[in-house]
C-alpha cells in the first residue's frame, strides 16, 4: 500500500448528536490515515438543511476534540460547495450519465446485468441492476443530495479509502455509476457491520446506543471509548489489550475487519474505563476527576484522595459519591454501637497518628473486649463516613484529621 496515497475521511451530517456507530468508522477511518502517515479529512455534509438540528456541528467537533480524533483538513462543508456539485451534475447530463426529472437530476442506472465491486470487508458483492432505482443527485432548489455531493467530494478531496456502514451497500452502485460516467477512478471501500445489542436485535437506547458525550457526562475516558469502539469490529489477541490510539493505529488493518455485526456490551466499555483509570497518573485523574466534584476541594487534597479510589471506580462520576465524607460530616449513624464507638474514641484521642499506631491502637481494644472485630470496625466506618462502603478507613482517617475524626464519633455518642 503506497503511504502517500492514503486519504480518509470522516463525513457527519448535522442532523442530530452522531450515534456510536458512526464515531466507530470515524475512529476506523482515522487508523487507517495514521497507521500509513497518510490524511484524516473532516467534511460536514450538511445539504440536507431541512433535517439539520442546530447545535449538532459543535456536538460533531466536540465529540472528535474529545476522543483525539483530530482532522489533518476540513471542516470542509458541504453547503459552501454548491457551485462544484451544480457543475458537475450538468457533466453527468452531458454524457447521458443522468437526466432532468421535474427540475431534479436523476442518475441513469442501467436495468439490465449487474454492479460488482470487491469490498474491503464484505468481499466480492453483485447487485442486480434492476434492484438499483435512478436516484435523485440534484434536487429542483439547486441542492445535492448525498448521493452526489459525497461522490464529487471524495473524488476531488482524493479519498483512497471510504470506510462506512452496511445500510450503504445498497446505494453503491449508483455511486460507481457517478465515478464511471465522469472517468474517475473509484476509491477502496470497506462496509462495515452493525452494531447490536445483547439481544442481537439493533441497538438501542437500552442497551448503549447513546453519544459518546452522554458518556462522556457519566465519567467514561476518551482513551476507553476509543479501546472499546475499536473491539467492536477488529480482532486482536485476545481482545482485552488496554491500547492508545498510536498502538491501535499499528495495529489496525482495513482488511482485517470482521465480517460479522459487532455485540455491544457495556461491561466491556465498564473493563476499558477501570483500567484507563488505573493506568493515569494521579495529576492527570485529578484534571479529569475535577468536573465531577461537586464539593469545592484543593489539588491538594484530591491528591490524597485519589490512590485511595482510583482502584475501586469504573466511571469518573462515582469518585465523588465515594468520598463525599472527606468533604461534608455525615449526619450521625443510627446504630446501637455506643461502647465500640466510645472505645474507639479513647484510643483515636491517644494514639501516634500513623497507620500503624491507629490500627494496632484499635484492634488491641476490638481484641481486649472480645468484640468482632468487624462489627467493631463497621460501626467506626459508618460514625466517620456515613456508609458501609468507603475508601480504606485508616488511610481516610489520616487525610481528614484527628480533630475532625473525634468530632465525627462524638456526634454519634452524644
Amino acid at each position: 500500500m503506497n503511504q502517500a496515497t492514503i486519504r480518509t475521511r470522516y463525513a457527519p451530517s448535522p442532523t442530530g448528536i452522531p450515534h456510536i456507530g458512526n464515531i466507530r468508522t470515524a475512529l476506523y477511518s482515522f487508523l487507517l490515515a495514521k497507521k500509513y502517515q497518510g490524511r484524516f479529512i473532516l467534511r460536514i455534509e450538511d445539504t440536507d438543511q431541512k433535517r439539520t438540528i442546530p447545535g449538532s456541528l459543535e456536538k460533531i467537533y466536540e465529540i472528535q476534540e474529545f476522543l483525539g480524533l483530530t482532522p489533518d483538513e476540513g471542516p470542509y462543508i458541504q453547503t459552501e460547495r454548491l457551485e462544484i456539485y451544480q457543475k458537475y451534475s450538468k457533466e453527468l447530463i452531458t454524457k447521458g450519465a443522468a437526466y432532468e426529472d421535474e427540475g431534479a437530476v436523476r442518475i441513469r442506472m442501467p436495468k439490465e446485468g449487474y454492479t460488482t465491486w470487491q469490498d474491503m470487508v464484505q468481499g466480492k458483492i453483485s447487485i442486480p441492476n434492476s434492484e438499483v432505482d435512478d436516484k435523485v443527485l440534484m434536487k429542483s432548489d439547486g441542492v445535492p443530495t448525498y448521493h452526489l455531493a459525497a461522490m464529487i467530494d471524495d473524488h476531488l478531496m482524493e479519498i483512497s479509502h471510504i470506510i462506512r456502514g452496511v445500510e450503504y451497500i445498497v446505494s453503491t452502485p449508483v455511486h460507481l455509476k457517478i465515478y464511471e460516467a465522469l472517468g474517475w477512478e473509484f476509491p477502496q471501500i470497506a462496509h462495515v457491520p452493525l452494531l447490536l445489542g445483547p439481544d442481537r436485535a439493533k441497538l438501542s437506547k437500552r442497551y448503549g446506543a447513546k453519544s459518546v458525550l452522554e458518556y462522556k457526562d457519566e465519567g467514561y475516558l476518551p482513551e476507553a471509548i476509543n479501546n472499546f469502539l475499536f473491539f467492536l469490529g477488529f480482532s486482536y489477541q485476545d481482545n482485552s489489550a488496554v491500547l492508545s490510539l498510536s498502538e491501535m493505529a499499528d495495529i489496525f488493518d482495513g482488511n482485517k475487519i470482521q465480517k460479522q455485526n459487532a455485540i455491544f456490551d457495556i461491561q466491556k466499555l465498564n473493563y476499558f474505563n477501570k483500567a484507563w483509570i488505573k493506568r493515569l497518573s494521579d495529576n492527570d485523574l485529578m484534571g479529569r476527576i475535577k468536573p465531577f466534584v461537586k464539593h469545592k476541594a484543593s489539588d491538594e487534597l484530591l491528591l490524597k484522595i485519589i490512590p485511595l479510589v482510583k482502584e475501586r471506580i469504573t466511571q469518573l462520576d462515582q469518585f465523588d459519591q465515594l468520598t463525599q465524607f472527606f468533604f461534608a460530616r455525615p449526619t450521625p449513624a443510627n446504630t446501637s454501637t455506643h461502647s465500640y464507638l466510645q472505645s474507639a474514641f479513647d484510643v483515636l484521642s491517644s494514639v501516634a497518628w500513623t497507620k500503624e499506631a491507629i490500627e494496632t491502637g484499635l484492634v488491641d481494644s476490638a481484641n481486649s473486649h472480645d468484640w468482632n472485630r468487624g462489627e467493631y470496625f463497621m460501626s467506626l466506618r459508618l460514625a466517620i463516613a456515613g456508609s458501609r462502603v468507603t475508601p480504606p478507613l485508616t488511610e481516610s482517617m489520616l487525610i481528614i484529621g484527628r480533630d475532625e475524626i473525634l468530632a465525627r464519633i462524638k456526634q454519634n455518642l452524644s
